[in-house]
């Protein structure tokens, strides 16, 4: 056998090994370990092993600062193992060591079913290791990065059990550090268990100077200043966790590191309902708490948080599945006719929302109508009866002139100079094909960026009518929007581009528009529509951090020249975010929906 160096860690390479399936001898001395060789009998593939102390070494599992961790089988005890390896240079650090295997030792005390079970520990060749128990169901991590968003009943069900897990860790004069989804692991049966205490520290210690445990999206405000983690800090950072898993957003995220990490100290982490409308109140108002800059604000023990997490939960789970009856009767009619109760309230429910949807739209066209009428002197307002009231125009009698003299009803009136057009539909399409404004009514996502997929991107489509405008007299356009609720934060100086699209005729329109069958919109493309269906106006500077109510006007010149050779009676303009900024938050636009608190997209016109 030679002894070879993986990174920063010495183990010894097998020079012949017999293949897994026929038993032939195979020569790997010049195979790397952990890659892949075939088998020249049988044409088996198998992993290259490699030694470390007793343990073969069948592969990676991970690697991080301060080492690796295999999966290994154990020689002497006859077993699988997680086999967490430290590099030779901590070994080195003899002070390092002797607090590493003390905390291995205390970890090993403890007996939690929500805890990596620590088996054994020890040094070999100057490289301190821990034999762990192999657990392979899973990690947090990678269901966030396949999924982008959990199911709150599975976050929260997840939350329970590392809280015990912690709880026990806790009781042992432990915490944990670095809680993380990295960290958190599931057995075949579906069990969340809290790993790698690596940034663990009895407690009492404190962190050097300059140094800070934790991850940046997570880590809690006190550690950052220097303080010992605690209780309390886990807690903050098990909340950050879980808000990030749940929707798909950390509660913090700057454009560097130092940026996310004081945010913190600037705002309170915003509403995790603002990036998935479907979290419940009681699980928003739990991670709120969790997230407190203050950590007397947070929950004071792991019981308090565990409690409100489960009665967060338990309506859940009932709703989901149903309360049973105290006395179950083996008839199959119950449960049948339940079923067919729930399904027809289920169908009345969706066709009875689409109907109340159907009318709001028709209700906001009917108010986008008469405002366009009264700026266009269709309307006029008179006293009559003793109260002001709204009449045709064309049924007024005419006017006196200043000299006393009626005007003539011939007199053609002034042209119209100026019209305010509130938008008479909009949506918001999102990437993931899924339904559009049905969702939401009342705000409006624009979101592309370099750290966002195709899947989570989104484009806000706006449609105002024509009708009574002169377009070969309009000179100026200007596109008024308003800030609805900001999302992350972002400490950037530099604007982000919007894109301001028109559609070059009026496309059939349903409010429940898809990525899939929006009109002009190019479904492969984050930001871009078909330019054989629509024109890109311009290019314009959106804020990085507008306030909820700011109002935003995007001078819209080219607009002028579009409107000129434009006949349809109703324009349709689509808006999309550039990909080269981050703006995974992206900008929240209050919709023509959101009556009485903000004013809806408006399209502002003017004539010579």
């Amino acid at each position: 056998m030679t002894t070879v160096r993986a990174g920063d860690i010495l183990i010894e390479q097998f020079d012949v090994v017999a293949c897994s399936k026929c038993t032939q001898q195979l020569d790997i001395s010049r195979a790397a370990p952990f890659t892949l060789v075939t088998c020249p009998a049988c044409n088996a593939e198998m992993r290259v092993p490699a030694r470390f102390a007793n343990f073969i070494l069948l592969e990676q599992l991970g690697r991080g600062g301060m080492g690796a961790v295999y999966k290994a089988y154990d020689e002497t005890l006859g077993r699988t193992v997680a086999l967490k390896v430290m590099q030779q240079s901590i070994g080195q650090d003899r002070a390092f060591v002797e607090q590493f295997l003390q905390e291995a030792r205390a970890l090993a005390a403890i007996n939690s079913p929500n805890i990596v079970q620590i088996y054994n520990y020890g040094e070999e060749n100057g490289q301190p290791y821990i034999v762990m128990e192999l657990v392979d169901g899973g990690r947090l991590d990678h269901l966030h990065e396949k999924y982008k968003t959990l199911d709150e009943i599975f976050v929260l069900q997840t939350a329970q059990q590392i809280i015990r897990g912690l709880q026990a860790a806790n009781a042992a004069g432990m915490t944990h550090g670095d809680i993380k989804p990295a960290n958190i692991l599931y057995d075949k049966a579906g069990n969340a268990k809290v790993a790698d205490f690596g940034l663990a520290r009895l407690k009492g210690e404190r962190p050097k100077p300059g140094e800070v445990w934790g991850t940046p999206y997570y880590v809690a405000p006190e550690v950052v200043r220097g303080q010992a983690p605690n209780a309390g800090s886990d807690i903050y950072s098990l909340g950050g966790t879980l808000y990030h898993v749940l929707t798909g957003e950390p509660p913090f995220n700057g454009e560097t590191v130092t940026d996310t990490v004081l945010l913190r100290f600037k705002e309170p982490a915003p509403d995790p309902r603002e990036f998935k409308s479907s979290v419940t109140p009681q699980t928003a108002a739990i991670l709120l708490r969790m997230l407190k800059l203050d950590p007397f604000a947070r929950y004071p023990t792991y019981e308090s948080v565990l409690k409100d997490i489960t009665d967060a939960l338990q309506p859940q789970l009932e709703a989901r599945s149903g309360k049973k009856p105290a006395v179950q009767k083996k008839s199959v009619a119950i449960p049948v006719m339940i079923g067919l109760v729930a399904l027809a309230l289920i169908i009345g429910g969706t066709i009875l929302g689409m109907h109340m949807f159907k009318a709001s739209q028709k209700e906001k066209k009917a108010l986008a109508e008469r405002e366009r009428r009264i700026a266009a002197g269709e309307l006029k307002q008179v006293m009559r009866g003793g109260r002001l009231i709204w009449v045709e125009a064309a049924t007024l009698a005419p006017a006196s002139s200043a000299d006393g003299k009626t005007a003539d009803a011939t007199t053609p009136a002034a042209p119209a100079n100026k019209w305010d057009i509130p938008a008479s539909a909009d949506t918001a399409i999102a990437g993931d094909n899924s339904g559009a404004d049905f969702r939401d009514r009342t705000l409006l996502l624009l979101r592309a960026g370099n750290k966002c997929t195709l899947e989570e991107s989104s484009k806000i489509y706006l449609r105002f009518p024509l009708a009574g405008v002169d377009r070969a007299r309009v000179n100026q356009a200007t596109l008024q929007l308003t800030a609805g609720r900001k999302g992350v934060n972002k400490l950037k100086s530099a604007n982000y581009k919007l894109y301001l699209w028109a559609l070059k005729k009026t496309a059939p329109w349903d409010d429940t528009l898809t990525w899939a069958d929006a009109p002009g919109n190019d479904p492969a493309s984050p930001n871009q529509l078909k330019t054989d269906q629509a024109v890109k106006l311009l290019e314009f500077d959106m804020p990085a951090n507008p306030e909820t109510g700011d109002r935003i006007q995007i001078p819209a010149k080219p607009l002028v020249a579009f409107l000129r050779d434009y006949t349809d009676d109703d324009l349709t303009l689509v808006l999309t975010a550039d990909t080269e900024t981050d703006h995974r938050g992206g900008w929240r636009i209050t919709a023509s929906e959101d009556v009485g608190r903000f004013p809806p997209p408006t399209l502002f016109l003017k004539a010579k």
